[in-house]
């Protein structure tokens, strides 16, 4: 437990201060008006931090072995366990025929992923330092390490909103092609470009009424047999072995009690609805609006599907992967603001940043069923 705070602390400052470098260099910059460019040493060093500690993980997310296995079938067989997206299958392939280390490899797709995020808001970097502590710390890391491609592929949807906002039609359909390369639920995120660009949240105390609505919807089982509709949908998206499996997964559904670790995840955009007129005002120059209708309706879908097999909240982390940025967007106001609100920053801080600390202790003792606690490949390869 003691390694597993130490490293997350140490990761989760380096980005915090790497991330506070390069919001300085970006407005010393404007002030002489001058561009940033991207890859900055204190960017890429970000990155290349993200990476390194994310490829020499060893069972950090329940399907890291999984992965492992069959990166190592490829590069000592010659054959795939599964058959996956293109894009996955070619950078697993070239990797492992390469006779690439594995840890290199898991590093390179976390690369991938925090990537499309820093692109996302190159010209935002105010919100560098929290980003990143926010990934870590919040549910995210864990989510990102686990279903590897589905969350590269939601990161390629953060970054291509972007073209959604400019009505460039055709780049956020090579964006989202792209996307599927890794993970073919993507597809169907091509529907989110021909939704109208309003505020669906307007009110936020409808939003907070909407919000004990899903909640209470969530712990009702009238609905769930409806689900099994679905198997021609999940197949075509590529949830083949829970289409396949869909009744038993129904089955698997149950009431869950909220401990901590829900509490943590659903408070925190709780605080963002609560000062969501006041962000919108704030940041009504950037995409904030835009992050915050889709962060706000995948907390609303992940309420009520947050009983249900792990299988079924899946697609919804295309959604809540947005309670990232809208976060950091609260984080900076508050800070902007903590001569009038001393004490919101710092319970918002500790409060959005409280999810990783307690899966560590929840998960501690667990031993193999143990995907939270870091530990590093080289003391535990080859046991």
């Amino acid at each position: 437990m003691f390694q597993s705070f130490f490293v997350y602390i140490v990761f989760g400052l380096i980005m915090f201060v790497l991330g506070r470098i390069s919001d300085i260099r970006q407005r010393q910059n404007m002030l002489q008006i001058k561009t940033t460019p991207f890859f900055v040493w204190e960017v890429f060093l970000a990155l290349l931090v993200f990476a390194f500690v994310s490829g020499v993980r060893w069972r950090v997310g329940v399907d890291h072995q999984f992965y492992l296995d069959n990166y190592l079938k490829i590069q000592n067989f010659g054959y795939s366990v599964v058959d996956k997206e293109m894009g996955f299958e070619f950078i697993t392939t070239l990797f492992a025929r390469l006779n690439i280390h594995f840890s290199i490899y898991f590093g390179f797709l976390a690369f991938l992923q925090i990537l499309f995020i820093y692109l996302t808001f190159k010209k935002e970097r105010y919100l560098y330092s929290f980003l990143g502590i926010i990934i870590i710390f919040g549910s995210e890391y864990l989510s990102w390490m686990n279903g590897i491609r589905q969350m590269l592929a939601a990161t390629i949807f953060v970054f291509s909103i972007q073209f959604i906002q400019k009505r460039q039609l055709l780049k956020y359909f090579i964006a989202i092609f792209i996307a599927s390369l890794f993970h073919s639920s993507a597809i169907l995120l091509i529907i989110f470009y021909f939704l109208p660009n309003k505020d669906f949240f307007k009110n936020k105390k409808i939003t907070l009424l909407l919000v004990i609505a899903s909640l209470v919807l969530g712990n009702m089982t009238f609905w769930i047999n409806y689900l099994t509709k679905l198997t021609g949908l999940l197949e075509f998206i590529g949830y083949d072995w829970y289409s396949s499996n869909l009744e038993i997964l129904i089955d698997d559904s149950n009431a869950r009690n909220i401990g901590p670790r829900r509490l943590s995840m659903m408070i925190g955009p709780l605080i963002v609805i609560w000062f969501s007129d006041r962000l919108k005002i704030s940041f009504k120059n950037t995409y904030f609006l835009a992050y915050y209708n889709l962060g706000i309706f995948g907390f609303l879908l992940y309420n009520i599907v947050s009983n249900l097999n792990h299988g079924f909240i899946r697609p919804v982390t295309y959604l809540t992967i947005f309670i990232v940025p809208i976060s950091a967007y609260l984080l900076v106001y508050l800070k902007r603001n903590v001569s009038n609100l001393p004490f919101v920053f710092f319970i918002s801080f500790m409060i959005i940043l409280s999810y990783l600390p307690l899966s560590i202790i929840a998960d501690y003792g667990k031993g193999q069923n143990d995907y939270t606690n870091y530990k590093f490949y080289w003391y535990h390869h080859d046991k």
